[in-house]
């Protein structure tokens, strides 16, 4: 293998494992390669699918970023596992590559991608989804979806993740079964509630027992 694409991976592989451990959003599902070329990521992130002719919002996303043989000459190519509506964003493809550089590393990308999931960025005069372009123009006033800050400073003490927490945020009862909301709470089995109808995380920590607007307008 290239010497210099194996640095890169090998540094790549060291900055999404630590992007991990302290962003509440981001969890991966598993990685292919000796250094990592491939990997599958679960992104918590308020966005939108559509099922028939129905919008409806959704908070858990799959995404996957396979690094190509000339990576990082050229850029990487990452694609939705699950279903998204997005002007910038197909089945096959999601664009990263309009502003990307060889100086831009992985973690920074996966933080884009949380961007573009929740509607604080998008470009809707190229866009891979035509439909999308169009809802996004007319929907402008409630945009973004997910106002949280998803692009985050990794070294700041405030955004660090204890990754051995293992205390539910909402009954404080220790467990090994956790999961966390979109706001990144803790929560155990028994603190966990779904929408019946889009199976979002309902989060009792956060005080939401019913989901909001199922459909969206």
């Amino acid at each position: 293998m290239n010497t210099v694409r194996l640095r890169r991976l090998q540094a790549d592989y060291e900055l999404v494992r630590h992007l991990v451990r302290t962003h509440q959003r981001i969890t991966i599902e598993g990685i292919s390669g000796n250094p990592p070329d491939r990997y599958r990521l679960f992104l918590n992130v308020r966005s939108i699918r559509k099922s028939g002719s129905e919008l409806h919002y959704v908070n858990k996303h799959h995404l996957e970023i396979w690094l190509p043989q000339d990576y990082p000459r050229e850029p990487p190519v990452c694609r939705m596992l699950s279903p998204v509506f997005h002007p910038n964003i197909a089945p096959h493809a999601v664009c990263v590559g309009d502003h990307w550089t060889a100086a831009e590393s992985l973690d920074r990308i996966i933080m884009r991608v949380c961007e573009m999931l929740a509607f604080q960025s998008y470009n809707t005069k190229s866009p891979l989804n035509g439909e999308a372009a169009q809802w996004v123009e007319t929907h402008l006033a409630q945009l973004p979806l997910d106002k949280e800050e998803l692009f985050i400073d990794l070294d700041a003490p405030a955004n660090r993740v204890m990754a051995d927490a293992s205390a539910c945020s909402n009954c404080e009862a220790p467990t090994g079964g956790l999961e966390r909301c979109a706001a990144g709470h803790i929560l155990c089995d028994e603190c966990r509630l779904y929408c019946d109808n889009c199976k979002a995380l309902l989060c009792l920590a956060c005080g939401v027992t019913a989901c909001e607007h199922c459909a969206v307008g």
